[in-house]
């Protein structure tokens, strides 16, 4: 459901921004004439970005808060029964398969996060706060899928799996299975557009947005006075050494892609923009594309080893987490119809 959210959030977005205007356009063209089916177009654009895009970017605020919040939570405890041990296996396969599955689990932690963040940047209302909320869960979720990239038992985990008996009399009354391992057939964070592919490209857009941040927050302007500098620049010198300094300083003043973006004209600023948000799009979507084939694989593997749970009191807390984002946006949006 949070993926679904991020993702429908993600459509509706583009809905009312521009595929609106094209939908029209050929909608209308062969009844009214390409000329009206424009300004019929703009009309409906306008009207989606100035009514419809204010009350699904404040939803998509609260949902981020929220995913963020609950994501928080749920990797400290995941990282917490990991090093203490926790998870109530019956054998040692089980075990295995439960680490395995809080791999999984940490793509939840920045694929939508970053996802919901970036259409929140292209919208205009990344806040220093939810960009720090943001930040944090991220770096929580990639500590966790780190701790889980490796089968590496706790000590409280491999004591309760010694102690479990049964009704194997000729064997000790021990389970002579319990301490079988098969290898996994689908590793997550290593197999390829997986877990640790993802978290590198939501980092790298991640520092992109922060990067983007700084250069716009009036926190950290653009342009620093000659006395500025000078107070920062005995600190600079011992932290990096003289000679690094006047490198650095060399490649900034060489460096031509300050000069030559400013140099464009706004519209081609606004294609690159457009362009590098396309791209990013594109990727995120496919990554998407790969955690489902990851899951879906990763569950086909491990059948007859697991099986399907009822809803659990997690999933219900779960359900109470994304839903009232998702019930604020409509009441809204049908208050205003009514």
């Amino acid at each position: 459901m949070q993926n679904g959210i991020a993702l429908s959030a993600f459509g509706l977005l583009k809905l009312f921004d521009f595929w609106i205007y094209y939908f029209t356009i050929a909608l209308l063209s062969c009844a009214s004439g390409r000329e009206a089916a424009r300004r019929k177009a703009e009309h409906a654009r306008q009207m989606g970005l100035r009514y419809r895009v204010p009350n699904l970017i404040s939803a998509l605020f609260e949902f981020q808060k929220a995913q963020c919040f609950f994501m928080i939570a749920v990797q400290v405890a995941a990282i917490i029964v990991v090093q203490r041990g926790g998870f109530d296996a019956k054998n040692l396969q089980q075990l295995s398969n439960s680490f395995s599955a809080t791999t999984l689990v940490t793509i939840c932690g920045y694929l939508p996060v970053v996802f919901t963040l970036l259409n929140l940047h292209g919208a205009g209302k990344c806040s220093w706060y939810i960009l720090t909320l943001s930040t944090i869960t991220v770096v929580i979720s990639g500590v966790t899928a780190f701790n889980t990239r490796k089968f590496y038992p706790s000590p409280n985990d491999m004591a309760e799996l010694r102690g479990i008996t049964g009704s194997w009399t000729s064997c000790g009354n021990k389970n002579p299975t319990t301490f079988c391992l098969s290898p996994p057939t689908v590793d997550p964070f290593n197999y390829p557009g997986g877990v640790k592919d993802i978290f590198i490209f939501c980092l790298i857009v991640l520092i992109f947005l922060v990067i983007d941040k700084i250069r716009t927050s009036p926190l950290f302007p653009a342009t620093r006075t000659r006395t500025n500098y000078n107070s920062l620049k005995n600190i600079r010198s011992f932290l990096l050494g003289r000679r690094t300094m006047t490198q650095l300083s060399a490649l900034s003043r060489l460096s031509p892609v300050p000069s030559y973006y400013s140099r464009l004209d706004v519209k081609t600023k606004r294609a690159l923009s457009n362009l590098l948000y396309g791209c990013l799009w594109i990727i995120f979507l496919f990554f998407y594309c790969r955690a489902v084939y990851l899951l879906s694989t990763w569950i086909n593997n491990q059948s007859g080893v697991i099986a399907p749970s009822p809803w659990s009191f997690g999933q219900i807390v779960g359900i109470t987490v994304w839903v009232p984002s998702l019930i604020q946006y409509l009441y809204v949006e049908t208050r205003e119809f009514t």
